[in-house]
C-alpha cells in the first residue's frame, strides 16, 4: 500500500502521526500496535510527546486526529506505567545523549 498525500487532505497538520482519510495511515490504526511498529526514532518520540499533552492535559490538541487516537492512547498507557517506576509523564526512559538527539531532532523538525 502506497502512503497518501497528506497536505491534500481536509483537516491534515504535519503535527499529526497518523490521519483519517489516508488508506495507510488507517490500516496502520487498526492493527494491533496502532501504527507504533512503522515509527522511526523522530515520530516515536513525537507521538510520546503528543500522547503526553493530550492526555495530561497540558496542552490543546485542536488538529488531533481520530486516526491517532488508538496510538496516542496506547502510548499514554505506557506512560502512566512507567510514571509508577519513577518516569516522568512526557519523558522517555534513554540515556542522556540519545534524549539529547531526539530532542535536536525534534527542535529541527520544528515539533518542539
Amino acid at each position: 500500500m502506497s502512503h497518501g498525500y497528506h497536505e491534500g487532505l481536509p483537516g491534515y497538520t504535519p503535527q499529526q502521526i497518523l490521519h483519517a482519510g489516508c488508506a495507510e495511515c488507517e490500516a496502520r490504526a487498526r492493527e494491533h500496535s496502532h501504527g507504533l511498529a512503522h515509527l522511526d526514532q523522530h515520530r516515536f518520540a513525537y507521538a510520546w510527546q503528543r500522547a503526553a499533552q493530550w492526555r495530561s492535559g497540558t496542552g490543546n490538541l485542536p488538529d488531533l486526529d481520530q486516526a491517532e487516537i488508538p496510538l496516542l492512547e496506547m502510548l499514554w498507557s505506557v506512560q502512566i506505567q512507567l510514571e509508577r517506576f519513577g518516569i516522568p509523564i512526557g519523558m522517555l526512559p534513554m540515556s542522556p545523549v540519545a534524549g539529547q538527539d531526539i530532542r535536536r531532532l525534534l527542535v529541527e523538525d520544528g515539533q518542539i
